[in-house]
């Protein structure tokens, strides 16, 4: 039984307009052992017929038999397996991978075959060695000569142990000598192989050949034995194994590392986006963690960038405690005295010289440590009485001002220098805005007074209450009344109205009202007199009267609206994220922690809702827009590819291999490329507050999903050039590689 046989096959080409013959109703067999010279004219079918007879081609009709065995019903997986098991190539143009070096091209064909990982570099050195390129091993194919190319190939045919090797014009390029040296080479190796030589020079052939045919418009026209030949046996034929994962690893490395300026302008393209899209991902991170978020009205002047410590019993803190949350990973410095900070009042900066209208609030207090150089327009405050304050302040590098406890522009009565807690010299100018005073750490390391600081913030809202916000109860009805300044009435209470007056004496009344809490306390107070219309519409109330019940409250609610002394500390960290941390890592049984800048807000948690929704149709439809890009820019670059492709498939790799190849080729370079990028971004973050500010949001779980993105866009664009590739067959992908 013939191991080849081709009964009534012919091979049609279409184009958009026309269809041409490549060969018709061909019959032939072949058997091994045979050495088989096919040739004719140019245009003649010879090369078609190789590639039909190879599996490089499809066939329209008749019928190809393989051991006997019909193969027109067989899918490209099929064909990949018989040219993998049955086929070693040899072509015109060598179709060598020219990135490769001659050790590397033969090593391929072995580890495509799953031959012994023990054994591959010693059959591949032996087959080198036999074609004579020992010396040249280590040479890039794209440096060797015509001959040396050839001999290359043949090693690579060698190493796949293959019962039939078709060489397609193996001497067209060469000259005389190499191409003795290459038919000759042919020869040796095919006692015991079935092989089959297309050539347009018979001469160069006939003296090794035991049969020839010859072709012409598609038909044999000749088909003649020249000489007898030892008939070969197919004892076993190697079976190709799966290509092990560290094989297909070093595979896509090779591949990777054989190209260096592809590799470097993929990987820069790389960077760029993973960057790009990190940058924005954290950006929506960080949006998505903050939502909701309020300021604790008790602590008012604590960013986001400062926890507070106590102990629960209130004592001082050891040194092995204050040393110990030092040593926490997340936190940049820990202050034991942290009522320099006056994290329990508010705020605002004056002009020195009382100009009224000089004035601004100030967000929250820091450590000028928490700047960087860059970050300022100026000079970094080291001295007792220097600060860094926001630009919107108006203020320049060189005033003077007055940081004062309380709100801008409130009435603080008469006096309004009681407010005053300091003179400072402003030495910076923050750029980003961020509303946040900058104490020198000489400052901030200074002991802390003992006096109680009066937070005029929060008397003033105290004030205004009780000016405007008490009430009594008067003839079943419930009055609200306020302090009159400007009326002449000589009552305690003048109740408004209309109709004829009625003064009341001796009266006893309980006034109401509620502290900064809501929570609503009273005052009964004696002998007072009414002025009592017979209709009445609402309450005044003489100052005096007004200013006892004032009195009585204020000193009722004075820890309300003073700052005593604690001991606190006050630990910096770089946000959101570094604070939670804290919040998570503190024994909550020996200490309290006060984050007052990360209080969850009534509607959190559906603000949280939304944006994350929102976040992820920016993010999809951002990323897909930045992989067209790189699709579009990548495209030369892996069609480039496709002509190495199809060399791997000739060789015996199969769709899968190479799907596992282009999968694990993107993989190693989205893994390399965010580690890298990474790296960059962290960074540059210490120099860039803004950066800074978002990166700290992120966790292993986003460092984890923006790797799981890259690499699934990766794979996905190497997969549709997989597919792209196996639309084509092997000869039609490597004469348009030709053509380009």
């Amino acid at each position: 039984m013939a191991m080849i046989k081709l009964d009534q096959v012919s091979k049609y080409y279409r184009s958009e307009e026309t269809v041409s013959v490549g060969m018709k109703n061909i019959s032939l067999d072949f058997e091994l052992g045979e050495f088989v010279a096919v040739t004719g004219e140019s245009g003649s079918g010879k090369s078609t017929l190789l590639n039909v007879i190879s599996g490089l081609d499809g066939y329209e009709d008749g019928e190809l038999y393989l051991f006997g065995e019909e193969t027109s019903h067989y899918t490209i997986a099929d064909w990949e397996r018989y040219r993998g098991t049955y086929i070693g190539f040899v072509f015109q143009n060598y179709n060598i991978i020219d990135s490769y070096t001659v050790y590397q091209n033969v090593m391929l064909a072995l580890e495509i075959q799953g031959y012994d990982p023990k054994e591959r570099k010693k059959r591949a050195l032996e087959l080198i060695d036999k074609v004579g390129l020992t010396s040249h091993k280590n040479h890039k194919a794209s440096k060797l000569s015509g001959g040396q190319k050839q001999r290359a190939v043949i090693a690579r045919a060698l190493a796949k142990d293959c019962p039939v090797i078709v060489a397609d014009e193996p001497t067209g390029n060469l000259d005389s000598s190499s191409a003795e040296q290459v038919m000759r080479l042919l020869y040796t190796i095919a006692k015991d192989k079935l092989v089959i030589v297309v050539t347009h020079d018979y001469d160069q052939v006939k003296q090794y050949a035991t049969r020839k045919i010859k072709m012409h418009d598609g038909e044999v026209v000749e088909d003649r034995k020249i000489k007898d030949y030892d008939l070969a046996h197919l004892n076993e034929v190697p079976k190709p194994k799966r290509m092990g994962l560290l094989t297909l690893f070093r595979f896509a490395l090779r591949n990777l590392l054989s190209t260096p300026k592809k590799l470097i302008f993929l990987m820069i393209m790389q960077i760029i986006v993973i960057a790009v899209f990190t940058i924005v991902y954290t950006n929506q991170i960080s949006g998505i963690r903050e939502a909701g978020l309020e300021q604790s009205s008790t602590f008012p002047s604590v960013p986001e960038t400062r926890v507070l410590i106590e102990k629960r019993d209130g004592s001082e803190f050891t040194a092995a405690e204050i040393e110990s949350f030092r040593s926490m990973r997340v936190v940049n410095e820990v202050y034991e005295e942290a009522m320099n900070f006056y994290n329990e009042t508010n705020l605002f900066v004056s002009k020195s010289g009382g100009d009224y209208y000089g004035r601004g609030n100030i967000r929250a207090t820091d450590s000028a440590n928490m700047l960087n150089q860059s970050d300022i327009e100026g000079e970094l405050p080291t001295a007792m009485n220097e600060i860094v304050i926001s630009s919107y302040l108006d203020f320049n590098v060189g005033d003077t001002v007055t940081l004062n406890a309380g709100i801008a522009y409130e009435w603080y009565g008469d006096d309004g220098n009681d407010t005053s807690i300091g003179t400072f010299t402003v030495t910076g100018i923050d750029k980003l805005d961020r509303e946040i005073l900058y104490f020198s750490e000489a400052y901030l390391m200074q002991p802390t007074s003992d006096e109680a600081i009066i937070n005029y913030g929060l008397l003033a809202q105290i004030e205004q209450r009780l000016n405007y916000e008490l009430s009594f109860e008067f003839g079943g009805d419930r009055m609200w009344t306020y302090r009159d300044d400007f009326s002449n009435f000589t009552e305690d209470i003048y109740i408004d109205g209309e109709g004829n007056r009625t003064v009341l004496t001796g009266q006893t009344l309980t006034f109401m009202t509620y502290d900064i809490n809501y929570n609503e306390f009273s005052y009964e107070m004696n002998n007072l007199t009414i002025s009592v219309p017979e209709d009445m519409y609402g309450a005044r109330m003489h100052p005096d009267t007004h200013q006892e019940i004032k009195d009585y409250f204020l000193d009722l609610w004075e820890s309300q609206y003073t700052v005593s002394p604690k001991n606190y500390l006050s630990l910096s960290v770089d946000g959101y994220y570094a604070g939670n941390r804290v919040i998570n890592s503190v024994d909550a049984d020996l200490y309290k922690v006060y984050y007052p800048a990360n209080i969850s807000g009534a509607m959190r948690e559906i603000q949280v809702f939304f944006l994350s929704f929102l976040a992820a149709i920016l993010l999809t439809l951002f990323g897909l827009f930045l992989y067209s890009i790189v699709h579009a820019v990548t495209k030369n670059v892996m069609n480039a590819r496709k002509k190495d492709f199809a060399i791997f498939r000739s060789i015996g790799a199969n769709k899968t291999t190479l799907a596992q190849l282009v999968v694990l080729e993107q993989v190693i370079m989205s893994t390399v490329g965010f580690i890298i990028t990474m790296i960059i971004i962290n960074i540059i973050s210490a120099n860039i507050t803004l950066i800074a500010a978002d990166i700290q949001y992120m966790e292993l779980r986003d460092y984890l999903i923006l790797l799981a993105a890259f690499m699934f866009f990766g794979a996905w664009l190497g997969l549709r050039f997989n597919k792209k590739v196996f639309k084509q067959s092997v000869i039609e992908t490597l004469t348009q590689s030709r053509g380009e």
